[in-house]
């Protein structure tokens, strides 16, 4: 179970979330930071679970398999034995530890419940992220009143004060010569310039050719693709599109990007026939059973 738990945890560190089949999605959670009476708390990210989140999106699958050096098959059925061996284990002692993410307790009516860890240090996010503590100000009260002194100044500094303020004031009222010369060959620059641009004649003069406009009327592409994997670098999407291509699914291609890339083993304009498409998939081939339709419209 350790081991399973460490896929989980190494996934969480990439993505937002990770999907468990047969037992629900855990969720990467932001949590701002918090003012108390003794300490500050940073923002941190929590673990949090959602137990509806049974679809597959077959990025745990492939984690294991690549990491184990097993195929896609056998890695689904590891996950199935793992999920199993947790629910017994929570029906037979009450709760069970789940790595470093929480636990998992059964209440009275038999539910399956998820307490998350309060330390998630596994998340890069949260790397040298400490509670910041107040001390509290102690405060001396004395009943001795502060002691004043004014010392006046000399009367030689009011001597070198009147002398200062005398050639202040000469400064003041001297014209500035040289700031209204600057300002006459300013205007003189900007007349000669305005005079000289506008009598001057273009040097070249570009003829511009219309070309006549065509109405190109876009294809319908299409929106609904039916996707069998959702991979976390393109090199390993393409490598799987190349093997469905080889396996006779030759419409087999990767969506463009958002966080991760979707491959695609067949695409559709219409939603029902992409739907009808997925079915007869699932029920035909146990390795796609987990397919999904997704519109990018």
């Amino acid at each position: 179970m350790e081991n399973f738990c460490q896929h989980i945890e190494k996934l969480l560190a990439q993505h937002d979330y990770v999907v468990v089949p047969n037992l629900g999605g855990f969720v990467v959670q932001m949590q701002s930071a918090k003012l108390l009476s003794d300490h500050i708390t940073p923002p941190l990210s929590t673990i949090g679970f959602n137990p509806l989140m049974h679809h597959a999106d077959g990025l745990l699958a492939i984690e294991i398999s690549r990491s184990e050096k097993i195929s896609y098959r056998l890695a689904m059925e590891y996950i199935d034995k793992q999920v199993e061996s947790l629910k017994s284990t929570v029906h037979s002692n009450g709760n069970e530890q789940f790595g470093n993410l929480g636990i998992f307790y059964r209440n009275e009516p038999g539910e399956l419940f998820f307490t998350p860890a309060e330390e998630v240090n596994f998340l890069p996010q949260n790397l040298g992220l400490n509670s910041l503590y107040i001390s509290q100000r102690n405060k001396l009260i004395s009943n001795e009143k502060p002691k004043i002194t004014i010392t006046l100044p000399s009367t030689r500094i009011f001597k070198y004060a009147s002398v200062a303020m005398l050639v202040f004031g000469l400064f003041c009222i001297t014209p500035r010569m040289s700031d209204m010369r600057k300002s006459d060959n300013a205007d003189m620059i900007s007349s000669a310039f305005y005079s000289t641009s506008q009598h001057a004649a273009p040097l070249t003069t570009a003829k511009k050719t219309e070309s006549p406009s065509i109405a190109i009327i876009p294809e319908e592409l299409p929106n609904f693709h039916v996707i069998v994997a959702s991979l976390q670098d393109k090199t390993t999407a393409d490598e799987l599109c190349e093997e469905l291509t080889e396996n006779n699914y030759p419409s087999a291609h990767v969506l463009a990007p958002s966080k991760i890339y979707k491959v695609a083993i067949q695409s559709f304009s219409e939603r029902d026939k992409a739907i009808e498409f997925m079915e007869k998939l699932r029920k035909t081939n146990k390795r796609f059973e987990t397919a999904w339709v997704y519109c990018n419209k």
